[in-house]
């Protein structure tokens, strides 16, 4: 008889304050991940209407979806579409999301994530060949969040200020990305911990109980299993301010089915807790990869 056995590593990717280390390290940056041509195995852009052509020197993707809207532009150096090189762009509703570069398979250089609407800024990351190295600027509802990365980790002092321009707190990171100081703040300039402003979500009963019920109700899928399809479905989602789960994405997944196993049970999830921004009850998203393994 085959055991199902399912790994949990939740990643937060939002509450970055509460974290010294690079937070999208859980999610590599290459293009290695899918034989050529790299989008055939992939859940969301197999769905998609792909147009390729060569834009000087780079092959570029542009996948367009059922209603013929643009969703994603993707530049390669290589005509088999294997390693990621040049503009990199993501669209949303018509919208711009986000722009960047890669180099050598990885993203290099600045890159721009944008609101809803496309019309603003929400993130400003610089890379170094897949690691944060250099300026960092995040928004949430006008208010800052501004530093440095230094290979991957925090460095020196980063700052949080409300939108009315007031100082939200002060953290200093020594040279290996340890915060060695923090000092916040209300918006009363009255000191207060760190936890009266910021705070992730959080699952009623803590993550033992989310794992207990994440594995009391995921049924791995017959053809997955009988094909011997192991591997981890990443997912993206967002715990809005009443607690509910939405907007569940697929960020990467050995296969369709595994995917949407893992996404009805993940939409299903109860008993969330919203998280907290500058004080603010706030929508916060999540990476959170599953694996599914075959033990006989």
């Amino acid at each position: 008889m085959k055991k199902i056995t399912l790994i949990l590593l939740l990643a937060i990717t939002k509450i970055s304050f509460a974290q010294n280390t690079d937070r999208n390290n859980s999610i590599q940056d290459t293009t290695l991940v899918y034989n050529s041509p790299m989008y055939t195995k992939d859940p969301v852009r197999s769905k998609w209407r792909p147009v390729i052509k060569r834009t000087g020197e780079f092959y570029q993707v542009s996948f367009y979806d059922r209603k013929d809207i643009l969703q994603e532009v993707i530049s390669f150096e290589d005509r088999d579409l294997v390693v990621r090189k040049g503009p990199y762009s993501k669209l949303a509703k018509g919208k711009l999301k986000e722009k960047g570069n890669y180099d050598k398979g990885h993203k290099h250089g600045e890159w721009i994530t944008y609101t809803n609407d496309g019309e603003e800024q929400k993130k400003i990351e610089t890379y170094t060949y897949g690691k944060l190295d250099g300026k960092f600027i995040e928004y949430w509802l006008g208010n800052k969040e501004e530093g440095s990365y230094v290979n991957g980790k925090k460095s020196g002092i980063w700052k949080f200020t409300y939108k009315e321009g007031k100082i939200a707190g002060e953290e200093s990171y020594d040279e290996i990305g340890k915060k060695i100081s923090g000092k916040y703040y209300d918006k009363n300039g009255v000191e207060v911990k760190y936890e009266d402003l910021f705070s992730p979500p959080t699952y009623k009963g803590g993550l033992k109980d989310f794992y207990r019920y994440l594995s009391s109700e995921i049924k791995y899928p017959s053809q997955s299993a009988k094909q011997g399809i192991q591997g981890t479905v990443i997912l993206s989602f967002s715990v809005k301010k009443n607690g509910d789960v939405e907007d569940v994405n697929i960020e990467r997944s050995p296969n369709n089915e595994l995917a949407i196993e893992a996404m009805r049970v993940l939409e299903m999830s109860p008993d969330w807790m919203p998280g907290k921004m500058f004080g603010e009850v706030v929508n916060v998203r999540y990476n959170i990869p599953i694996k599914f393994s075959l033990n006989r």
